[in-house]
């Protein structure tokens, strides 16, 4: 029941979706396990972690890598049967199924990995109207000397009551998404440009990007979750502000003059007008994202030095330098300079991956601070899943 309550509190689905894996399988001793999300008749691979293979901090940045693949929910597969009847089920030896199951036991993993899954639980995360939104399957409970055992009767039990739970926190924090993401579809209402894409895909580079800079200092996971939860969902509104500027300003794309760059800079300050209570974590993360996303390490950046973003008549600042700006004001200037390179525009082709990353590498210690762009490059592997997993 405490699982159960710590899963309500958490309001990015992500974040979520890993941590519904993890106390299951935890919660069960299990070694192995892995979530599916169901859509469009597919099953696709949320998180997977594995005890022996990988440890839990490098399962997060394996969950982008395995995003783009997918098996069709059907019952031909041990996790598409849980998907396509809603029933769960428990296997004692994979490699001993009766013949008259419809299910097959995909054995290519195993193979490649050199692993032996044995033992299988798996149940339907099915919400309050009985529609599967996906799959926990767990592989390989282990007994207290370590050996895989099989899955009790007794675990079978639990997990389909967590899962039942854990649906319901999975609809919540898919509909606050969705919510925030509806704001960004009125930011595309005055930007042609904007989309709620690139807002997607901005989120999960920045939390990317902050999840393995903080394990590159010691960050303590949960205290790694938290600032991803926030940060993911705060850069998604980084250009929220927009909303107050002249459409016809907008659609011109890249040809401003400059009573237009003047013009442009108040987008940062009415987006962090929004969020000027930061009564929450969220609050004061999107305040900073919103108002710092255009700043430079060199200092030529905007708005810069600002005493009340509230005055009618303010006027942008020196800019800020450095660590004088936010960190995930840093990690949200990368990520959504790539993106803009990478993706089509209608004044503009979309720039190669290569030739981005390498304009980004250009730009460490001028517009980008240097440490979180060698962060940003270590992952890039990362990086293009989520491009491709979003486009």
């Amino acid at each position: 029941m405490k699982i159960i309550e710590r899963l309500h509190s958490v309001k990015d689905v992500d974040i979520l979706l890993e941590n519904i894996l993890h106390e299951a399988r935890t919660f069960v001793n299990a070694d192995a396990g892995t979530l599916y999300q169901l859509k469009d008749n597919q099953l696709y691979f949320a998180f997977i972690e594995n005890e022996t293979l990988f440890n839990r901090g490098e399962s997060e940045n394996d969950k982008y890598l395995y995003t783009t693949r997918s098996i069709p929910a059907d019952t031909k597969s041990i996790a598409g049967f849980v998907a396509e009847t809603g029933q769960s089920l428990l296997i004692d030896d994979v490699y001993s199924l009766p013949e008259e199951v419809s299910f097959q036991f995909n054995s290519e993993f195993d193979r490649k990995s050199n692993y032996r899954t044995r033992s299988i639980l798996a149940v339907p995360l099915k919400n309050s109207e009985g529609s599967i939104l996906g799959v926990i399957q767990l592989i390989n409970a282990i007994d207290k000397e370590g050996n895989p055992v099989p899955f009790s009767q007794q675990d079978r039990l639990f997990i389909s009551y967590f899962a039942q739970h854990a649906a319901m926190a999975l609809e919540k924090a898919e509909f606050a998404k969705e919510m925030v993401l509806r704001l960004v579809e009125i930011s595309q209402l005055r930007d042609p440009h904007e989309s709620r894409l690139h807002a997607q895909r901005v989120g999960e580079y920045s939390a990317a990007v902050f999840d393995a800079f903080g394990s590159r200092i010691g960050t303590p996971p949960a205290q790694r979750n938290r600032g991803k939860e926030a940060l993911r969902l705060a850069a998604l509104l980084h250009d929220i502000g927009k909303v107050g500027l002249d459409s016809r300003l907008l659609s011109k794309g890249d040809e401003f003059s400059s009573d237009d760059k003047e013009t442009m800079i108040w987008h940062t300050i009415f987006g962090a007008r929004l969020f000027y209570k930061r009564s929450s974590v969220w609050d004061r993360v999107a305040f900073e994202v919103a108002l710092s996303h255009h700043e430079r390490w060199d200092g030529y950046g905007y708005p810069g030095h600002i005493e009340n973003i509230f005055s009618d008549t303010l006027k942008p600042g020196p800019g800020k330098v450095g660590k004088e700006i936010p960190l995930s004001g840093r990690i949200v200037a990368i990520a959504d300079v790539f993106d803009a390179l990478v993706t089509p525009r209608t004044y503009k082709d979309p720039w190669d991956e290569d030739s981005a990353f390498l304009y980004i590498k250009s730009k460490a210690g001028k517009q980008f601070d240097p440490e979180l762009v060698d962060v940003f490059l270590s992952i890039k592997d990362t990086i293009v899943s989520i491009l491709k997993n979003t486009r």
